[in-house]
């Protein structure tokens, strides 16, 4: 239930431009749903005149022209309604991609190392398109609707109070039914949603190990572990549905009793000469209105329902607070002389994990070549991850030129520092792309050089496309050493006063 509450305040969250949008969007439909009101009015005047013996050709003229006028408003506001509802739309997608892309940039690394990307794939994707369509939904669906009721109900009050004191009872009780389904279904809706991403990040993590999977012939695992990820889903969504829809039959069964109702009400008042023929088609489409509006109303909220898990996981990662940080006056540095220190450094990667480093100190001058040896599972990588500042130590300190790294800013001393890790990340652009990444704006004579250095240049100079071969994922079509070579190039590019 805190979770539906909270569902507005974390969309305006997300995107506050919403904002904006909803005071044009209630102004425009208050006027629309007015507008589409006058018609049902016309009809009852139109029949009425027709009854009565005051009839004339002129009348029914202007009746049947301000008919014309209005629908042809309605057309008009329907086509500027829909151009900007899409560009409406469009813009708070682009938001969110934007928002969700900076978020996973800024997070620490303990927190990527701990996720599949596929669950963040996911997550953002499918968060996204819900987030978006639900505004649409709360744009042209349930805001319209609202109003739509709002004035139907007004204007059965007048026209005839019993007739709207049935459809208000009957409102409440169909509402009541609404709102405890959403209780119990959204649970379900949980168990599914979770399902979902858990078979989505399988198929990523297949796709992402594909080499693995198919030098081990383990391709009909894979696609076993997935499948059955699947059927889990299907079943739980399934039996989510069934569960819902037994409820919406009840739903449906009593707003179809008010109608019969309504109508019997009405024709029993024509008897009896409390309505005449133009006020009974009036009350009766206006009744109709309000029903398939409370209808509708109960649809959107199922939608809703579907959509506030994705939300509210999409929120969560949104939510996500950067463990690394720059300190409130960082130091700016566009030198660094190398000198490192370890002092009485430990470090572990969860509160019950095992330290990897207890109390380790040790100094490497400025300008030397050294070498860190150890068993597997030593720490080595561990230090290397302390040095760039991936995490921050839980006791002791690391000092670069005898500051603490966490005094420096990030962004200007990870420009200093360079590594070429054993395990080599390359992009799926271009060899030239690639050696470029860790200067940016350089030129191609400054990366070709780069790349002699590394011993590169000899095998790109033999490629196709030479600089611009694109090197496939991961650099599929890149041999190992190749892609260390170009790791290595991209490392010295950038000069970097360390080199790890």
């Amino acid at each position: 239930m805190r979770r539906r509450e909270q569902i507005l305040s974390r969309i305006l969250k997300i995107i506050p431009e919403v904002k904006q949008g909803l005071v044009k969007a209630t102004t425009v439909n208050i006027v629309y749903e007015a507008i589409k009101i006058i018609p049902v009015i016309l009809i009852k005047l139109l029949v009425d005149t027709f009854i009565s013996e005051s009839s004339s050709i002129s009348l029914v003229s202007w009746i049947v022209g301000g008919m014309f006028a209005v629908y042809l408003i309605e057309n008009l506001m329907d086509y500027f309604g829909d151009l900007w509802s899409h560009k409406q739309m469009l813009t708070y997608e682009t938001v969110i991609l934007r928002k969700s892309q900076k978020k996973l940039l800024e997070l620490h690394m303990g927190y990527h190392e701990k996720y599949n990307p596929g669950l963040h794939v996911s997550r953002i994707n499918k968060g996204a398109s819900k987030l978006t369509e639900l505004v649409w939904f709360f744009f042209n669906e349930f805001l319209p609707t609202i109003i739509q009721l709002v004035l139907t109900t007004l204007l059965l009050f007048y026209e005839q109070y019993i007739i709207a004191i049935i459809f208000l009872v009957f409102s409440i009780l169909i509402f009541i039914i609404i709102d405890k389904t959403a209780k119990e279904v959204q649970p379900l809706r949980e168990i599914y949603l979770k399902k979902h991403e858990q078979a989505f990040s399988e198929m990523s993590q297949s796709l992402q190990n594909i080499v693995t999977v198919k030098d081990y012939a383990q391709e009909r695992k894979e696609y076993q572990i997935y499948s059955s990820l699947l059927r889990q889903f299907f079943k739980s969504s399934m039996y989510r549905m069934r569960f819902e829809m037994k409820r919406v039959l009840g739903r449906d069964v009593i707003i179809n009793i008010g109608r019969i109702l309504t109508l019997a009400v009405a024709g029993y008042l024509v008897l009896q000469g409390d309505l005449s023929a133009g006020s009974l088609i009036l009350v009766y489409t206006l009744s109709e209105k309000a029903f398939l509006s409370v209808f509708r109303l109960g649809k959107i909220y199922t939608h809703v329902g579907d959509s506030i898990e994705s939300i509210h996981r999409l929120s969560d990662l949104l939510d996500q607070k950067p463990q690394i940080t720059n300190s409130e006056t960082p130091i700016r540095t566009k030198k660094l002389e190398g000198g490192i220190e370890f002092k009485n450094v430990s470090f572990r990667y969860g509160k019950k994990s095992p330290w990897v480093l207890k109390n380790v100190s040790f100094t490497i001058n400025p300008k030397k070549v050294i070498a860190l040896v150890g068993r597997s599972g030593g720490g080595k990588s561990s230090i290397i991850k302390l040095i760039m500042r991936q995490y921050d130590v839980l006791n002791g300190e690391v000092l670069v030129d005898k500051i603490d790294v966490r005094e420096y800013h990030s962004e200007d001393f990870r420009k200093r520092v360079a590594i070429v890790s054993q395990n080599v990340e390359v992009f799926n652009r271009s060899i030239k792309d690639n050696i470029a990444f860790s200067k940016p704006h350089s030129s191609l004579r400054e990366i070709v050089r780069a790349a002699k250095l590394a011993h590169a240049h000899e095998f790109i100079k033999d490629l196709p496309d030479k600089y611009n071969t694109k090197v496939g994922k991961d650099g599929i079509k890149l041999s190992g050493g190749q892609k260390q070579r170009l790791s290595i190039a991209r490392a010295l590019l950038s000069n970097p006063d360390i080199l790890i």
